[in-house]
Parts: structure tokens; C-alpha cells; sequence
């Protein structure tokens, strides 16, 4: 099958020309095209004969197993997921057409070697997927998840498997805590909570810091840690702010706006609750960063195409001696 592969080969060289352009779209819808055509003359010309499956997939194997603009074919196979997968993603597809697909990706991985990055990534992707409401749809997530199964085993989906999972339970999870709050009004944490209980084993690794909130938000975490403490007694919760985002509300001086933003970014900005200025140390001081932390917050709130902070002097530089 060596004009299989030359025809492969030439996709991976379209692919890197077009690395602009969505490269993991084109790469893989071509190859999914490529798939297509020569499986169907091996069933229709060939009889359905095993060696030209074998010729089919050794010839598959050398261009799938090559790097296309930086990147490897498990990455851009689970991008490729990703888009399908996500709100608001590059492909508009019918659900008929979306199980079509995800059914091929998962034939194209059998010839990846190394499908354990492929996993890494997917899981990666899932975990932003989940995490922050990006899946378009439940039933889309489960089903790969059961096509990936069958094609690799269940050890191999088993983490991606525990991750659905625990948004399910989490979702139960939060629904006791608001009944728990209706029926203990003292322990109101003042402002609306949600809370995502993760299992640490299926989850990728997150960072936890130190971070010293602000006192609105402390009472949250003692009134969910409370809580928890009614369900069991023998876990131990850690806070992983750097996935989490809050809606504030911004009273500028035309008019009220509601601000999505991060644990991190709303941190910064409850303390001007309480001054109306601060300086770059007392803002890394009250919360306990570290200067790239800083350096990395004050500039989303100060430099950005939106300036929430006013700082001086007016430039796209945070300097130490900044006030805001």
C-alpha cells in the first residue's frame, strides 16, 4: 500500500502548510477521508481479505505516527475530539453525524502508538470540558468513552470514566448542599456557592495554593466545609482555586456590570471593597502570592482590552511601585 502511505504523507505536508488554519481539523478530516476510501476498496475490490487489512494498516501506521506542525497525531486526534465535543465548537454537526465521527477518530487511534499521550490529552481537554459547562452534550461524552473502551480496554478509560462520573455525583452533591442551606439559614454563606467535588485519582494534577482569600469568600469554605463534615467525616477537601470562576458585580461609574472572573481575579478585587487604593505589595501581602502571580492578575485587571483597575502610570507594564 505504498500509495496509501504516499497519499498520507502528502496530507501530513498539507497539514503543516496550513498550520493557521485549524490544522488539527483539516488533518484529521483528511485522513478520516483517506480511511474511508481505500477500507472500501479493500472490502469491495479486495473480498474483505485480511493481508490488505494488514497492508491497510501498516501503511496507516507510518503517516499517523508522524509530528504534523509541532504537534502529534494523539494531540491533534484528541483536539480534533475536543471541537466536536464542546460548545461553541468549529464543528457543527448533526447527533448522528457527531456519533459517525467519534466512531472513526476511534479507528484512526488504533494506529497511534503511543495511545497513552492521546489519553493524556483527552483527559485534559475533558476535564476543561466538564469543569467549566463546556459539553455540548452528556450522552456524546459517554459514548466515545464507550467506543475508546471497546477499542483499548477498560483501564484505559477508566479515569475518563471516573471524571463523569464524579460531575454526576457532584451535581448531586451540590443539590444537598442547598437543601442543607434552606434548613440551616445561620449557616448562609451569603452569596450564591457552587461547589464541584472531585476524586483526586481520576482528575489531571492541579496545583493547590495558599492563596488567602478575601472574607466573603472564607465564609463560603467553612459554610461547604460544614457541610461536608455532615456527609463524611473521613475526607479531606482540598481547594483547587485555580479552577474556579465568580460572578461579581462591578458598580462603575455609568452603571452596574456583572464581571465573570476568576477565584484569583475576583480575590484581587473584593479588596477594594474595603480601599479605594493599594499598592502592588499590600495586594500580594493580603493574598499571600507570589510576584508572577501578581505581575500575571494585576495585568488581566489593568492591562487588558477592558480595564477593571486603574493604574499608574497608564501603561501595559506592572511595575512594584504601581499604585492602583
Amino acid at each position: 500500500m505504498q500509495h496509501v502511505t504516499a497519499e498520507g504523507t502528502a496530507l501530513v505536508k498539507q497539514a503543516e502548510d496550513a498550520a493557521s488554519n485549524k490544522k488539527e481539523q483539516v488533518f484529521v478530516r483528511k485522513v478520516i477521508e483517506l480511511h474511508d476510501k481505500y477500507m472500501a476498496y479493500v472490502n469491495n475490490c479486495f473480498m474483505n481479505h485480511t493481508l490488505f487489512h494488514k497492508a491497510l494498516k501498516e501503511a496507516f501506521e507510518v503517516f499517523c505516527n508522524k509530528g504534523v506542525g509541532g504537534s502529534s497525531s494523539a494531540e491533534l486526534l484528541a483536539t480534533f475530539c475536543d471541537n466536536i465535543l464542546k460548545k461553541g465548537g468549529s464543528e457543527k454537526l448533526s447527533d448522528e453525524a457527531i456519533e459517525e465521527t467519534l466512531e472513526k477518530v476511534v479507528k484512526l487511534l488504533a494506529y497511534i502508538s503511543d495511545k497513552d499521550q492521546f489519553a493524556e490529552f483527552y483527559r485534559k481537554k475533558l476535564a476543561r470540558r466538564l469543569l467549566f459547562d463546556k459539553s455540548a452534550n452528556d450522552e456524546h461524552e459517554r459514548s466515545i468513552l464507550t467506543k475508546l473502551k471497546q477499542q483499548c480496554g477498560g483501564q484505559f478509560t477508566s479515569k475518563m470514566e471516573g471524571m463523569v462520573t464524579d460531575l454526576t455525583l457532584a451535581r448531586e452533591n451540590q443539590a444537598y448542599f442547598e437543601e442543607y442551606l434552606k434548613t440551616n439559614p445561620d449557616a448562609s454563606p451569603g452569596i450564591d456557592l457552587t461547589v464541584a467535588v472531585l476524586t483526586t485519582g481520576f482528575w489531571p494534577s492541579y496545583k493547590s495554593f495558599d492563596l488567602n482569600l478575601p472574607a466573603e469568600m472564607v465564609k463560603c469554605v467553612e459554610v461547604f466545609r460544614e457541610f461536608y463534615q455532615t456527609k463524611t467525616k473521613h475526607r479531606k477537601l482540598t481547594w483547587i482555586y485555580s479552577l474556579g470562576t465568580c460572578n461579581l458585580n462591578g458598580k462603575f461609574e455609568p452603571k452596574t456590570m456583572e464581571l465573570i472572573v476568576t477565584t484569583y481575579q475576583a480575590s484581587v478585587l473584593l479588596l477594594f471593597n474595603a480601599s479605594d487604593r493599594l499598592s502592588y505589595q499590600e495586594i500580594m501581602t493580603q493574598l499571600n502570592l507570589t510576584d508572577d502571580d501578581v505581575v500575571r492578575l494585576l495585568h488581566s485587571l489593568s492591562c487588558a482590552k477592558y480595564k477593571i483597575l486603574n493604574k499608574e502610570p497608564n501603561n501595559k507594564t506592572i511595575s512594584p511601585t504601581d499604585p492602583y
